[in-house]
């Protein structure tokens, strides 16, 4: 029978280099700052991502372009301030809210600096081309060349009448009159 080999040294080497094994050092206790838990208002680690995702933020920022291209229509229809203007304070403010508003503001803030920023690109771009238009105008004429810039509204058939030059004055009382008469004989006739 084959002898049994006994290992006399209890505590073999961990490592190559290693001696016989020293005690370990008790390790440092790192004590961390207590952090609040999310609140109602996003503040806190978890609330910068909870709920946000690049699809509603994309959604927000798609209804917020929506709302502010219904709202600067409005403010351009009432023709107080020059439409540029109203659009570029717009787009601005848009600009403002995107990189220094609230995380959670963020997307509306992007979503009103891209409408009204294309709308203020659409108009200057449209200022330029009508001037480029009238100067081209104003060069043909001074050369002698005939400008039809507009077609020529056709002329009206032979036989019909032009129904806003032909109203009578009173037209509007005679029709009145006539449905009044209408309704009373309608009223008078036997069942």
């Amino acid at each position: 029978m084959p002898n049994k080999k006994t290992k006399k040294n209890k505590h073999r080497q961990m490592y190559r280099n290693a001696s016989t094994p020293a005690r370990s050092l008790p390790r440092a206790i790192v004590v961390r700052p207590r952090t609040r838990p999310p609140s109602e208002d996003g503040e806190g680690e978890g609330a910068k991502h909870r709920g946000e995702t690049s699809g509603w933020r994309a959604f927000k920022a798609l209804g917020t372009a929506l709302a502010t291209t219904v709202a600067g229509s409005y403010l351009v229809r009432q023709d107080t301030v020059p439409p540029k203007i109203v659009t570029g304070v717009l787009s601005g403010l848009g600009a403002l809210l995107a990189i220094e508003g609230p995380e959670k503001w963020q997307a509306l803030g992007l979503g009103t600096m891209t409408a009204a920023g294309s709308l203020l690109g659409f108009l200057l771009i449209d200022d330029e081309l009508v001037k480029l238009s009238d100067d081209k105008e104003k060069k043909q004429e001074a050369k002698g060349q005939v400008v039809t810039s507009k077609p020529a509204t056709p002329a009206p058939a032979s036989g019909t009448r032009s129904n806003a030059s032909d109203i009578p004055a009173d037209a509007l009382a005679r029709a009145y009159e006539r449905a009044r008469l209408r309704m009373a004989i309608a009223s008078d006739a036997p069942n």
